[in-house]
């Protein structure tokens, strides 16, 4: 589902009767899911691609909308404007809602006023369907979040996870501690792919984030930045790997350090790695892969489908097999 230009999400559209086992929600923004399909988890296998803001309770954006017009009526809100033609005749106000300050408020108020009840508003149905999960860039772990606060019952029942956040728009809805905090609850989830970049604002967040995976997944995908090989905290993964009782069940393992980032002060926005640094992500790699020792881990190499499919996602930089040949996995 292609939300367009408007980047509305049309799923209460979907007819229940459709035996939709596979859906793909694309660049929709700043809406409530109302579709079974998703909310009670009909559907095997869902796809968020570049959506942002999409919400899995709470009221629609027009309810929240009415509700703070009302506020504002009765005094209980502030209405926000700004002058557009300022000093010209035609100079006026023109008032500005902001979807993701309400959506924001609601979020903060549902889960930290004592009066107020955290339980899910979807009831949990005798069988849910989804097994695998991929939110793919903008705020997607922001939204995966959301998704695990309001429906439990579907992200537990994971068997696989692809998470993808590398330009740094997360977290504007929720706090990073509750993602945190999710992954090891994931004790069903059997593969996990995570690709993710300097976007966090804890310097130590990514560089100790090994202690997060999911205990019982059998294939691991990773694909982060080379600053993780720079890390006071690499050497805290090198062991963790090679001691047999981390993640007891991985089989399979693909690790690439490849995404690099401009300085924070210069905006931290992505860019393209320099060959040196290329080459330091390959050699902590390799000292990650030396040290399974006999673990019995098969390595494979890292691949992208969705990168593979469109010009929105980067593919690992194709440099990166060439400096390290098979070590470069």
């Amino acid at each position: 589902m292609e939300s367009g230009y408007n980047e509305q999400l049309n799923d209460k559209l979907i007819p229940t009767h459709w035996p939709i086992e596979h859906l793909l929600i694309s660049s929709s923004c700043g809406e409530r899911f109302s579709s079974p399909f998703v909310l009670e988890g009909r559907v095997k296998h869902l796809v968020l691609l570049l959506t942002s803001g999409l919400r899995f309770e709470g009221p629609t954006s027009s309810e929240l909308s009415r509700a703070n017009k009302e506020a504002i009526e009765r005094g209980e809100a502030e209405a926000h404007y700004i002058t557009v033609r300022e000093g010209t005749p035609d100079e006026r106000k023109i008032q500005i809602v902001s979807l993701p300050a309400l959506t924001f408020d609601w979020l903060r108020d549902k889960y930290t006023n004592p009066d107020r009840s955290t339980d899910p508003e979807t009831p949990v149905p005798e069988h849910v369907n989804t097994e695998i999960l991929e939110v793919l860039e903008n705020d997607a772990l922001d939204t995966f979040t959301r998704m695990t606060l309001a429906l439990p019952h579907i992200v537990t029942n994971l068997k696989t996870l692809n998470l993808r956040s590398t330009n740094g728009h997360d977290f504007n809805l929720t706090p990073v501690d509750f993602f945190h905090q999710v992954l090891p609850q994931l004790i069903e989830l059997k593969t996990f792919v995570f690709t993710v970049g300097d976007i966090f604002e804890e310097a130590d967040f990514l560089p100790l984030f090994y202690e997060q995976f999911p205990p019982n997944i059998s294939t691991l995908r990773f694909r982060g930045p080379i600053s993780l090989a720079k890390s006071e905290h690499w050497k805290k993964w090198l062991e963790a790997f090679a001691n047999p009782k981390y993640l007891p069940n991985l089989a399979r393992l693909s690790f690439v350090l490849d995404l690099a980032y401009a300085d924070k002060e210069e905006g931290g926005r992505k860019r393209l790695a320099t060959e040196d640094e290329l080459k330091e992500g390959r050699a902590a790699c390799k000292q990650l892969f030396d040290g399974l020792g006999s673990r019995g881990v098969v390595v494979e190499a890292f691949r992208d489908e969705w990168a593979e499919k469109s010009d929105s996602f980067d593919k690992v930089d194709e440099r990166w097999e060439q400096i390290g040949g098979e070590e470069a996995l």
